[in-house]
């Protein structure tokens, strides 16, 4: 019985390391690179107010949402940026530059061409969020097709009594 399951336990490993290399080989170096490099340049881009730049990076059917909540309020809703609304936000925000900018990428996965990639970002000292984005490899290039958005819990601010 013990050589059973040592048999069966090595064939699990052996199929586990197979479907390894075979998702190594699907996924190169080079797409990661490209995957990332999309995810930064609409981040990044976002951050500087640059809409013309940040749109090179999205898909021309984006949908951005996410959980909101409006100031003194609450309960959250659930919120939908269109392009325009988006191309109006980043006209009437401040920029911020690239060296104040925190972001981290963290690449979920990818299939063929298709990535889902977890980016924590945020304005630092204010507040922070995490956007789960989906990418999609259309004529040879990453474009982010999805982006959905929600805040870290907001640190009380001390009162004077």
């Amino acid at each position: 019985m013990k050589n059973y399951r040592k048999s069966i336990l090595l064939y699990l490993l052996l199929v586990a390391s197979m479907f390894n290399s075979l998702k190594a080989q699907e996924t190169g170096d080079e797409d990661n690179l490209q995957i990332e490099s999309a995810t930064l340049g609409y981040i990044e881009n976002f951050f500087e107010n640059n809409f013309e730049e940040m749109s090179f990076y999205l898909h021309h059917e984006l949908a951005k949402r996410g959980i909101s909540k409006k100031r003194g309020v609450e309960e959250y809703y659930f919120e939908n940026l269109s392009m325009e609304k988006l191309k109006n936000m980043l006209a009437s925000k401040k920029a911020l530059s690239k060296q104040d900018q925190i972001n981290q990428v963290e690449i979920l996965d990818v299939f063929r061409n298709t990535a889902s990639v977890k980016l924590t970002t945020g304005y630092p000292g204010r507040m922070k969020w995490i956007e789960y984005i989906h990418l999609v490899k259309v004529e040879g290039k990453w474009k982010i097709a999805n982006i959905m958005w929600d805040y870290f819990p907001m640190k009380p601010k001390n009162r004077r009594k």
